[in-house]
């Protein structure tokens, strides 16, 4: 076997590097369901790190759900050889997803703020709308009691039921036609988020950036970022197309258009 090299470059932690690809060896049955995986001494030696750095590695594969430490006997893969992944379709609201397929699914408040701006690095989203007078608000996503993803939201103070105070119109009637554009990229939690994930920081985020307006005058209702927790997260989309379509159309002799 290779000897494994932490790469200086990445933006990946060397224990990042070292989760990562243990969980490969797992998922690819290099270490099998119920086996123990090499000590951690072993496991110093093979990938040219610290004890702390595989230490933390190994914590964050046992709060994935990937590995059971047992006191005196070693770490073991666990049986069922997989997390609890929530599967979430892009493009429909994911607690209905998650509720009518059993789960409980909830999005728990811990966090409201007044009268704020809505940050730099989302400015552009919203530059047309004057970003400097909205409110705040952070939900932690909750599926089956286990946090799954952080979202945090600003809202034209204009647009919120509770504020009707001069100056400011009412809240836009629930039942408003609304359309929402999104962005997805890859991100690394913080410490505070992964605080409220219950994981550590710099595991590996899947970051999306919703902005919503009313479909009828265009007037912006929601920006929300939403970071979910890659290791309990799947994305997943439907779409139609025809044979012709897809990538790699030549293989199968049909020309592509």
């Amino acid at each position: 076997m290779a000897r494994f090299v932490v790469e200086p470059d990445s933006p990946l932690t060397a224990w990042g590097q070292v989760h990562r690809d243990l969980r490969r060896r797992i998922e690819q049955a290099e270490f099998t369901r119920g086996s123990r995986i090499p000590s951690e001494a072993d496991l110093v030696t093979h990938y040219g790190v610290s004890r702390e750095t595989v230490r933390r590695a190994i914590e964050a594969l046992v709060a994935d759900g990937l590995l059971l430490a047992r006191r005196g006997s070693g770490t073991f893969v666990t049986e069922n050889g997989d997390v609890q992944r929530s599967d979430i379709d892009l493009l429909r609201p994911w607690r209905e997803q998650l509720l009518a397929t059993g789960h409980v699914a909830r999005s728990r408040l811990v966090e409201t703020s007044e009268h704020v701006a809505v940050p730099e690095n989302l400015r552009r989203d919203v530059e047309y709308d004057s970003p400097d007078d909205v409110r705040h608000g952070r939900h932690v996503q909750e599926v089956d009691g286990l946090a799954i993803g952080v979202t945090d939201s600003w809202m034209p103070v204009r647009a919120t039921s509770d504020r009707h105070g001069p100056g400011t119109s009412a809240a836009p009637s629930p039942a408003a036609p609304v359309s929402a554009t999104s962005t997805v990229r890859i991100a690394f939690a913080t410490t505070g988020q992964a605080a409220l994930l219950g994981s550590y920081r710099d595991v590996p985020l899947l970051e999306v950036t919703t902005c919503s307006r009313l479909r009828e005058t265009g007037e912006l209702v929601e920006l929300a970022l939403t970071s979910w927790l890659a290791s309990r997260v799947r994305f997943t989309y439907g779409r139609a197309l025809t044979l012709g379509n897809i990538d790699m159309a030549e293989l199968a002799g049909t020309p592509s258009g």
